[in-house]
């Protein structure tokens, strides 16, 4: 591992401004790489080319990897572009972008961690809004140590259309008023927002329940 190399990977979906707020919040790169699926990248040509000439101007080497549903062939590249590099810190952006990336993503970052002890974090918020940085590892090592209640309740919010109210998840589907006690730990954890009643969504929550989804924890919910 090399040390002072820091890398960011950007699963595209950000809007050009976001991008540049992002890289002028963290470290300075010295690798961008730019993640995303067939056919998107002719959408986002300019957001790709402004990354292009940023990595440039920063002196950064740059790739860009296509990565086809259920095909891991350009993750594998991904993880030995990482292996090569050696970078000392990882920045994996979830601000926004194509959602079903972030975990494969996030699974090749924490297998590199394993490997390489590097300091790998997740970059999460709303565009927008803000940001904040945690830790990849620590982020799921509490995220994913939920109870069977929890794991419940995250598949009916994350699997539902639309919002889900307290009322709601005692009427339709059999809770006590302990679960206000289950939904007040699960918006400690980030993982979800209740307000006057109703249940909002938050990009760690959707993140930890496709994780959970992907490995069989929760059932997919229409």
């Amino acid at each position: 591992m090399v040390e002072n190399v820091k890398a960011v990977i950007i699963p595209l979906g950000v809007t050009r401004e976001t991008v540049e707020g992002l890289l002028a919040g963290l470290p300075k790169p010295d690798v961008i790489v730019v993640v995303t699926v067939p056919g998107y990248e002719e959408a986002k040509k300019p957001i790709i080319e402004a990354l292009r000439g940023a990595a440039s101007a920063l002196g950064a080497s740059f790739y860009l990897f296509i990565v086809k549903p259920g095909e891991v062939t350009e993750l594998v590249r991904i993880y030995e572009v990482l292996v090569r590099v050696r970078p000392s810190e990882v920045y994996l952006v979830g601000v926004t972008g194509t959602r079903y990336l972030l975990p494969p993503l996030a699974t090749v970052l924490l297998k590199y961690w394993r490997d390489t002890r590097a300091e790998v974090y997740l970059v999460h918020g709303v565009e927008g809004e803000g940001y904040s940085i945690e830790p990849l590892p620590g982020f799921f090592a509490t995220a994913m140590r939920l109870s069977s209640v929890q794991k419940r309740l995250l598949s009916i919010i994350y699997g539902s259309e639309g919002m889900v109210s307290g009322k709601e998840l005692m009427e339709r589907y059999g809770f006590t008023r302990s679960v206000y006690y289950v939904l007040a730990d699960l918006e400690r954890k980030g993982l979800l927002v209740v307000r006057r009643n109703r249940i909002e969504k938050t990009f760690p929550g959707k993140l930890v329940y496709k994780l959970l989804e992907v490995s069989g924890e929760v059932a997919h919910r229409a």
